[in-house]
């Protein structure tokens, strides 16, 4: 009987957290007037399984549970977006500060907000505000009061690039913006603990201070973009931060220690032997854990081990026994509970994915414990050695789809440098960060000498990490290859590890070739463009045959953000292009060409072109089955500016693409006077994103593409496109598309002038429903 109730519970948590789990493949939430009816008919199939068996009553039950739970937050998020009235206008608002992102000349920083225009907003929304050069330095804990403006949250959206929509959701932030100077006021100037711990620590002006910072408090923002490509190269971001391992040491330590010392008490005082010792070090640890939670800002991959432990914890003084697949899966559930909307994070997925090939592997190849009187130190030493060794490297083998998935690349050098990181990081470096951190309370004299020493080793430490990240072994990098294709090479990893027959193992590798397959060369009669989403800015990609040239680069900005390597570049890797045929810079606005430095660091380039050279009305290019023609500025007109710019055609032969720069309507009536039989296009991006300065109507008539691309910001402060300007367009019923919309816009030309395909990066198949209720 018992054990039919546990399966029972089994069947019942199986479905829930499988329900919930395909949430975030939903295409449309249900009704919310649905839900209380599908909650009443859960509840029914708990109670009585009418004319179904009861097992089968449970699963349907745990099913219904998790489409209301998980409707119930997606309405919730929805209804939590800030008001339209709120979008795009000065507001005043009051609010403490959660989370210092970064408090450099630019600040930016969660807040969670308490009032709107003097009205009280109990919703408790979170939003992420930038702040250019701050009236005062900011702490988190403290109290202001703000003029801001708002946008929903929004962010820019190409292949292989990272996706910060999906983010902020994962954050529960309901919309961004940013901090006018003026009448800006600190209200309460109070920080918090964490915050004035922080304050201490920096104070020491380590070396290293970022490292430090990063595995004491969980704070990031001090690592560099070559400590990031460091860090990524050998794999080891998960030592960087306070992750779940950090967390475990840390309590394993403070059970060793805790039970010891009351041990001692015991014996040499006269404590009572019916206190359970082994209970209240338990407890202990879970304090002490919270509180090592508490400096790394209760970030989701640190609440996610807490509650780990906390559960472990919980079933040892309970003296209940559970499966380590059964663990797995109720902490799922209870993190779905309590962070639903964190499905959407990769750290989800890595760190669940981590502990479950852990448990994986240790089921197939047990420690089997042996006599160990009879063995010399020797002998334990390499046994023990052999388990972590096999440890590391399968567990490195069977996440390696994961890995691929999200970052596109695999560390080949990462199961080594993790054989060393790791003992010295958890074992010395983690546990000294935090005895530094208490002594920061009481003794700031002690907490220096114990984090120089930790800025010695980790002067050494990273000198060996930057040797291993400079090796051309160190990193395979990977093209942006579709989910569908690592589950099946996760399939084929898995088939070799399991105990199965030999024959079934070899017919396995049948799922290799969708993998091997994009790999091959591909020769094709169609072309590529796409105008890739880079926000207020510009850059095409034009691809035949994994063979590719780039107009304009996108911006770069004084935070160090560039549109390079946050977009170029890893739209390239999708596309498995690992090099440039050309370079064309329309002119050197940093919009069209901010990011020129950054790609140039990142891929090799064969030629360049730019209105400050050979780009001119002579320009002649044969590229391919393509050509690239050049239609402005005229010969021997060199200039700086807009009209200057560099206006290419783009051609097959059948199909075109007018590339036009930022030229205005005077440089337009020109190229109309001068080459009318020419500028009859099927692809146009509009000049200067749609500036009123441009886009007259009879140079649109002159073009009359099938297709007019906009490439702008979201919602942007020169609000681009102008009305009269789209008007014009559609009154010549010409298909208008925006990157701030639809994302990346790739169009497909065929060579032999069949109809032309065009897809948006939000229209890709089928979309989900945080796509069509926040974005659109």
């Amino acid at each position: 009987m018992l054990n039919t109730i546990q399966r029972n519970k089994q069947l019942w948590l199986v479905s829930f957290v499988t329900i919930a789990v395909s949430s975030i493949l939903w295409t449309h939430l249900p009704s919310s007037y649905l839900l209380p009816v599908l909650l009443l008919i859960a509840w029914l199939f708990t109670r009585n399984p009418l004319v179904m068996p009861f097992s089968s009553a449970l699963f349907i039950s745990g099913a219904l549970f998790a489409i209301v739970w998980m409707a119930s937050v997606g309405h919730w998020r929805v209804n939590w977006q800030l008001p339209e009235q709120d979008i795009r206008q000065i507001r005043q608002v009051t609010g403490s500060i959660e989370t210092i992102v970064s408090a450099k000349q630019s600040a930016r920083f969660n807040l969670i907000v308490a009032s709107i225009n003097g009205q009280t907003h109990y919703r408790k929304s979170r939003i992420r505000l930038t702040w250019k050069s701050p009236t005062w330095p900011l702490k988190q804990g403290q109290v202001v009061a703000l003029k801001i403006k708002l946008k929903p949250i929004h962010g820019l959206a190409n292949e292989g690039s990272f996706v910060y929509q999906k983010w902020l959701l994962s954050q529960n932030i309901v919309a961004t913006g940013y901090v006018l100077n003026k009448e800006a006021h600190l209200i309460n100037d109070t920080s918090t603990l964490r915050q004035q711990l922080i304050d201490k620590f920096e104070r020491l002006n380590l070396q290293h201070s970022g490292w430090i910072a990063a595995i004491t408090f969980g704070d990031r923002s001090g690592l560099e973009a070559d400590d990031w490509q460091m860090i990524q190269a050998t794999g080891v971001a998960h030592l960087v931060a306070i992750s779940g391992l950090h967390l475990g040491v840390v309590a394993w330590l403070c059970y060793l220690l805790f039970n010891l010392v009351l041990r001692l008490l015991c014996f040499y005082s006269s404590l009572s032997q019916r206190i359970n010792y082994h209970h209240i070090s338990l407890l202990t640890t879970l304090i002490c854990t919270f509180f090592y939670a508490y400096l790394a800002g209760f970030s989701l991959p640190t609440l996610r081990a807490w509650i780990m432990l906390s559960v472990w914890a919980v079933l040892l003084i309970t003296a209940r026994f559970i499966t380590f697949k059964w663990f797995i899966l109720g902490n799922i559930f209870i993190f779905i509970l309590i962070a639903p909307m964190s499905l959407l994070s990769a750290s989800f997925w890595l760190s669940f994915g981590a502990i479950a090939f852990i448990g994986l592997v240790t089921w197939l190849w047990p420690a089997i414990p042996q006599d160990t009187s009879a063995q010399t130190l020797s002998s334990k030493i390499k046994q023990k050695c052999k388990v972590v060794l096999r440890l590391q490297l399968m567990l490195c083998f069977l996440m390696m789809p994961i890995v691929a998935v999200y970052f596109s690349m695999i560390s080949v050098s990462s199961p080594i440098v993790n054989l060393l990181a790791v003992p010295l990081v958890t074992l010395c470096i983690v546990p000294m960060c935090l005895i530094g951190c208490l002594l920061l309370l009481c003794c700031e004299y002690l907490a220096a000498f114990v984090f120089y020493w930790i800025d010695w080793m980790l002067d050494n430490s990273l000198d060996g990490l930057a040797f291993f990240a400079q090796m051309s072994w160190s990193r395979i990098e990977l093209p942006g290859i579709p989910i569908l294709v690592w589950a099946c090479v996760f399939l084929v990893l898995l088939a070799v590890c399991m105990p199965i027959k030999s024959r079934f193992k070899v017919l396995s590798f049948i799922g290799i070739i969708p993998l091997i397959s994009y790999f091959l060369p591909a020769n094709t009669d169609t072309w590529k463009v796409h105008i890739l989403d880079v926000g207020q800015g510009l850059s095409v990609l034009i691809e035949q045959d994994q063979k590719a040239l780039l107009y304009d680069t996108g911006a770069a900005y004084p935070s160090g953000f560039n549109m390079a390597q946050a977009v170029v570049l890893p739209v390239l890797k999708s596309q498995n292009i690992t090099s440039l045929d050309w370079v064309i810079v329309s002119h050197f606005d940093n919009d069209h060409a901010g990011s020129l430095a950054q790609l140039f660091a990142g891929i090799k380039v064969t030629g360049f072109i730019s209105n400050q050279d050979v780009c001119d009305s002579n320009l002649f290019v044969k590229w391919h089955d393509l050509t690239i023609t050049g239609l402005w500025p005229l010969a021997g007109s060199k200039g700086i500016g807009n009209d200057h710019s560099c206006v290419v055609l783009v051609s097959d032969g059948h199909q075109s693409i007018l590339l036009p720069g930022d030229i205005s309507k005077q440089v337009e009536h020109k190229l109309m006077n001068k080459y009318q039989s020419l500028l009859n296009v099927d692809i146009l991006v509009a000049a200067h994103h749609g500036s009123d300065t441009s886009s007259v109507m009879p140079f649109i008539r002159a073009t009359a593409p099938q297709y007019a691309i906009f490439s702008q910001g979201y919602l942007n402060r020169w609000d681009f496109p102008k009305q009269q300007v789209v008007n014009r367009y559609v009154e010549q019923d010409i298909h208008l598309i925006s990157t701030a919309e639809s994302g990346q816009i790739s169009f497909e030309l065929s060579l032999r002038g069949e109809p032309i395909k065009v897809i948006g990066f939000r229209d890709k198949g089928l979309q989900s429903w945080f796509n069509r209720y926040l974005w659109h």
